[in-house]
């Protein structure tokens, strides 16, 4: 009891915490809730020490399960592909001002959404369909943002039938990377890290 009968939390919200768990990657989370429940002091103490924490967790998680040279390749895959998609649906779309720019928005966002979802998967094998959630994903968000795009001015957009056959190739080949070069978090590890 504090003064004048006022009670005293020395605990975060329940809703707090839920919340934060579902900010924080599950292979993190107990760790860091832990820590966030340990410093707590006050509401505002805790929602401060919660924002400057979380995005650096996450970036840390998302460091540690990106492989660089995978990316890459994806990264170019999906933008050949959206460049192909588009190129096939209208020939002089490759000689439009900003056409590769245009190609490279949604390659862009497709492989952000699969780092972020490779970073909230869980360790260890997993069923050769989860391989997929990433790619998915990530046409999904692509999907959106041409929406977005094209209810401006459309001139980053890609055309609708481009954006539809770029998004079956690179769905098709970022697949067929992924299975090859599957994310860190679901290969094999070694002593000193990934065994290849």
């Amino acid at each position: 009891m504090g003064k004048r009968g006022e009670v005293t939390s020395s605990a975060p919200s329940k809703l707090a915490e839920i919340f934060i768990e579902l900010l924080v990657p599950p292979a993190c989370r107990e760790e860091v809730i832990g820590d966030l429940h340990e410093r707590y002091t006050t509401r505002q103490r805790y929602f401060l020490d919660a924002v400057s924490v979380v995005p650096l967790v996450i970036l840390s998680r998302i460091r540690r399960v990106a492989d660089p040279q995978a990316l890459l390749m994806e990264a170019m895959v999906l933008y050949l592909s959206f460049t192909a998609g588009a190129w096939f649906q209208d020939r002089t779309f490759l000689h439009q001002e900003i056409a590769f720019l245009r190609s490279a928005i949604p390659a862009v966002i497709v492989v952000f959404a699969s780092v972020v979802e490779d970073a909230y998967s869980t360790s260890g094998r997993r069923q050769m369909t989860k391989l997929f959630r990433g790619p998915l994903l990530g046409i999904g968000a692509a999907y959106l943002s041409q929406t977005v795009l094209s209810l401006g001015s459309g001139a980053l957009a890609l055309p609708r039938w481009g954006m539809l056959y770029g998004s079956g190739l690179g769905l098709l080949f970022a697949s067929i990377l992924r299975i090859g070069f599957p994310p860190i978090v679901d290969r094999p590890l070694g002593a000193g890290g990934p065994a290849f």
